[in-house]
C-alpha cells in the first residue's frame, strides 16, 4: 500500500492546528571506508554474487539458499557443493551435499538441510565453480522446555529507491537473534524512479527501469535488490521468516487482480501473480510446497507459536473502497479465504505454546480517521476519508469480528499480531469495536462523527481486549513526513489518539486503543517473547545518507493472560548468550589484501532463454570502463552492435528485440577493456 492517502490527511491535521494555534551503508565491496555510491556486485563473492540466506528453520531442519552467477551463460547446468558446521572454521561438519542448478531456476539454489538439531547454531557454505561462498549462520528452533527467551527482528516495506538500508545492516550486527520476519514489500514493482527519493536516483537505479511484469521483469529486480550489501548481510546473518504483501506482486493486489495491473495492457493478472509468485520462491529462502503458499506454523518449543498467514493474495476479495457500500457489512466477505482462515482457527485452537503470534501484512486493529474531515480547508467527507484506509483490515470488518469472537469465545490467551505495510510504528490493545461511533448533525457543522467510550473496552483497563498488535516501520519506504513535511506528521502524532474538538464541540479520542505511534522515523521493532511477557522494542535509523546509528524509540509489552499494552521503562536487555557472527569473507579469504581478483563485470542473467521477441541481457560493472555488446550468430557473424561506450558503476539492463532477426542461437559478447564474457541465447519463433 502507498501511503498518499494518509499524506491528504496530514494537510488537513496540520492546517487545522495551525489555525487553532494563532555511518554507513557498505556498499559493494564492504570497505572500511565509507562510499556514498551506486550499488554494484561485489568481486571478491565471485561467483555468488547474491550472497547467502537461510530461512524457515525447523526443530530438524532449516532451508539454506546462494545463488551461482557463473562468467560465461550457455544454459549447462551448475553443481554446487555444500556443507553445514557447528563452527566458523568449519571443522565439525554436521551435514554435506550437492545441488544441481541451472537457468530454469535463475541458477539458485535451495536446500532443505535436515539432521540437525533443536535449538542449535549453525554455519554454512556453498562452493562451486572452484569459489566458496560467504559463510551463513542460522538457526534451528527449541522443542519443549528448551527455550526460555525468543527474539525476533520484525520489518517490513524496503523501497530500494527511497533509501539505504542501514537498517538491515542494523539487524545484521545483531549476535542473539532467532530469526527475521519480514512481512512483506520486500522488493517493489515500480519503475525507475516512479516511487522513491529524487535525491537518491543516481545511486539507488533500480533494473529493469520500468515496471516489472513479465519473468524476467522480476528476476531481474530480486537480483538488483539482493545486490545491496545491508541485505546481503542481513541474510547471511540471520534465517529470515517472510511472507509477502501486494508489492511482490503489484500495488493494492487481491486475488483476483491489482489496482495496479491494467489487463488491457500489461496482460492477464492469473499470468502476472503466478509469476511473482515462482520468482518469490526461487529468490526467498522459504520451503517449497506445490500450491505456492506462504501461510504456515513453526513452532518454537512451548514459549510460542509463529502463524504466519497471507492477507493478500490467498484469499482477499476485491477492496471495496466505499465505506458506505452495503456489501462492506457482508459476513461473507473474506481477507483470508476459507481455507485458511479454518486453518488459521485451527492452530489457535489446538496451540499449546505461551503465545501465539501471527505474522501477517495489513494494519488489523480499527483506524479512524474520518474526524479529519472537519478541519479546516478539507474537501473531504468523513465517508470519503474512512474509505481510503479499507486495503486494511477496517475493509473487512465481519471477518475480523469472526477472528476476534472465535479467540474469546475459545479463550484463547496471549495472542500477539505482527503487522507491516503502513509505514509507520504502532501499538495497540485490539478489541471489537473499541470505541462507539454516531454520526450526529450539528448545527455550523452538519453530520459530524462522535467517539465515545465503547462496553467492548475500556482505555484504562485494557478489559476487552483480547489481543494486542504491533506494527513494524518500513525500512525505506515513504514516511508521513517525507510525504507532506516533518511539521505536519509531528502534529498528527500528537493528534491521532487524543481527545479533538471542532469548533468548540467535543469529538471524543478516535482511537483509545492506539497506545504508541511514530509517523516519521524508519527501522524495526525487535520482538522479545519470555514467558511472562512479550514485549516489542523500536529501533530507528535515518535512510538517505549511508551509515547512520540507530536509535532506541519506545518499547511497549504484554503480560502473560493480559491481553493488554504497558509502556516499557526501557530496551530489553540483550540475551546473556551471544552467537558468533559469520565472518565478512568467503570461506579461506583471511584478507581482502589477499584477494587478486581483477573482475570489473558480471553477466548477472538473461531472461528468458530461450526467447521469441525480447530478451534482456541483466549485467553489472563496479568500476568505470568502456563497454561493448556485440550480438553475434552461430557462425561467429557480428549481427547488431548493442553498446559502445564508457559507462559508470552500476547495475544495467538491456533489452534485445529479435525483430527481423532469424530464429536460431547467438552469442552476446561482452568486451569489457581487455577481457571477454559471453551469453549464448536461442531465438525461436
Amino acid at each position: 500500500m502507498k501511503i498518499t492517502q494518509l499524506s491528504l490527511l496530514f494537510v488537513l491535521i496540520f492546517n487545522a492546528l495551525q489555525a487553532q494555534d494563532n555511518g554507513a551503508v557498505l556498499l559493494h565491496n564492504d570497505r572500511v571506508t565509507f562510499r556514498n555510491g551506486p550499488v554494484t556486485f561485489n568481486p571478491e563473492w565471485k561467483p555468488f554474487y547474491h550472497g547467502v540466506a537461510s530461512g524457515d528453520p525447523l526443530e530438524d531442519r532449516v532451508i539454506i539458499w546462494t545463488r551461482v552467477t557463473p562468467d560465461t551463460l550457455n544454459n549447462n547446468p551448475i553443481q554446487v557443493t555444500w556443507r553445514v558446521a557447528t563452527d566458523t572454521r568449519f571443522s565439525n561438519v554436521v551435514r554435506s551435499g550437492t545441488f544441481t542448478t541451472d537457468a530454469s531456476r535463475d541458477y539458485t539454489v535451495k536446500v532443505d538441510v535436515t539432521g540437525l538439531q533443536a535449538g542449535s547454531t549453525y554455519y554454512y557454505v556453498f562452493n562451486a565453480l572452484g569459489k566458496n561462498s560467504l559463510v551463513g549462520r542460522t538457526k534451528t528452533t527449541p522443542t519443549g522446555t528448551q527455550v526460555s527467551q525468543l527474539k525476533f527482528a520484525v520489518a517490513s516495506c524496503s523501497n530500494f529507491q527511497a533509501g539505504y538500508f542501514t537498517n538491515y545492516r542494523h539487524i545484521a550486527v545483531r549476535n542473539d537473534l532467532d530469526a527475521v520476519l519480514h512481512l512483506g514489500d520486500y522488493i517493489y514493482e515500480y519503475a525507475n524512479g516512479v516511487y522513491g527519493d529524487s535525491s537518491l536516483q543516481n545511486n539507488r537505479k533500480v533494473e529493469p527501469d520500468k515496471e516489472i511484469i513479465t519473468l524476467a521483469d522480476y528476476r531481474t529486480r530480486y537480483s538488483t535488490y539482493r545486490l545491496d550489501t545491508n541485505l546481503v548481510r542481513a541474510h547471511q546473518q540471520h534465517p529470515f521468516i517472510t511472507v509477502w504483501d501486494d508489492h511482490e506482486s503489484a500495488n493494492n493486489a487481491y486475488k483476483d487482480g491489482a489496482e495496479n495491473h491494467t489487463p488491457a495492457t500489461e496482460g492477464d493478472w492469473n499470468t502476472r501473480k503466478a509469476i511473482s509468485k515462482q520468482v518469490y520462491f526461487e529468490w526467498m529462502p522459504i520451503r517449497d510446497n506445490s500450491q505456492r503458499d506462504v501461510y504456515r506454523k513453526i513452532k518454537y518449543g512451548n514459549l510460542l507459536d509463529l502463524i504466519m498467514i497471507d492477507t493478500r493474495l490467498k484469499g482477499r476479495e476485491l477492496q471495496i473502497n466505499d465505506i458506505n457500500d452495503p456489501a462492506l457489512q457482508d459476513t461473507n466477505r473474506t481477507i483470508l479465504g476459507a481455507e485458511q482462515k479454518a486453518w488459521l482457527f485451527d492452530q489457535l485452537r489446538t496451540s499449546t505454546a505461551r503465545w501465539k503470534v501471527i505474522g501477517q501484512q495489513v494494519t488489523f486493529a480499527e483506524f479512524n480517521v474520518g474526524w479529519a474531515a472537519l478541519l479546516p480547508g478539507s474537501t473531504f467527507t468523513f465517508e470519503s476519508l474512512e474509505s481510503l484506509f479499507l486495503d486494511f483490515w477496517d475493509g473487512y470488518p465481519a471477518e475480523r469480528t469472526q477472528v476476534l469472537n472465535f479467540i474469546k469465545n475459545n479463550n484463547i490467551k496471549n495472542v500477539v499480531i505482527l503487522t507491516g505495510d503502513v509505514h509507520a510504528s504502532f501499538a495497540y490493545d485490539v478489541a471489537d469495536k473499541p470505541v462507539n461511533l454516531t454520526l450526529q448533525t450539528v448545527p455550523g457543522l452538519g453530520r459530524i462523527p462522535f467517539y465515545t467510550p465503547s462496553p467492548n473496552y475500556v482505555d484504562s483497563t485494557g478489559a476487552g481486549a483480547v489481543a494486542v498488535e504491533f506494527v513494524t516501520p518500513s525500512i525505506t519506504s515513504a514516511n508521513f513526513d517525507e510525504n507532506v513535511g516533518l511539521a505536519a506528521a509531528q502534529a498528527l502524532q500528537l493528534q491521532i489518539n487524543r481527545p479533538i474538538s471542532a469548533s468548540g464541540v467535543n469529538l471524543g479520542n478516535p482511537n483509545p486503543h492506539m497506545k504508541y505511534n511514530d509517523l516519521i522515523r524508519h527501522g524495526y521493532f525487535i520482538l522479545d517473547v519470555k514467558a511472562d511477557s512479550a514485549q516489542a522494542n523500536w529501533y530507528y535509523a535515518p535512510i538517505l545518507q549511508p551509515g547512520q546509528p540507530e536509535a532506541f524509540g519506545a518499547g511497549y509489552y504484554t503480560k502473560n493472560n493480559e491481553s493488554r499494552l504497558r509502556r516499557a521503562n526501557g530496551q530489553s536487555n540483550p540475551k546473556a548468550v551471544q552467537d558468533e557472527p559469520a565472518p565478512n569473507n568467503p570461506l579461506m579469504t583471511t584478507s581482502l589484501k589477499n584477494v587478486k581478483e581483477k573482475q570489473i563485470f558480471a553477466i548477472l542473467g538473461v531472461y528468458p532463454n530461450p526467447f521469441d521477441q525480447l530478451n534482456t541481457l541483466h549485467y553489472s560493472l563496479s568500476q568505470a570502463a568502456q563497454v561493448r555488446i556485440g550480438l553475434f550468430d552461430i557462425n561467429g557473424k557480428l549481427v547488431r552492435t548493442l553498446v559502445n561506450q564508457r559507462m559508470q558503476p552500476g547495475i544495467f539492463s538491456l533489452q534485445l528485440n529479435a525483430g527481423d532477426l532469424a530464429q536460431g542461437t547467438y552469442i552476446y559478447k561482452i568486451q569489457i577493456n581487455e577481457q571477454i564474457y559471453t551469453a549464448k541465447v536461442v531465438l525461436t519463433k
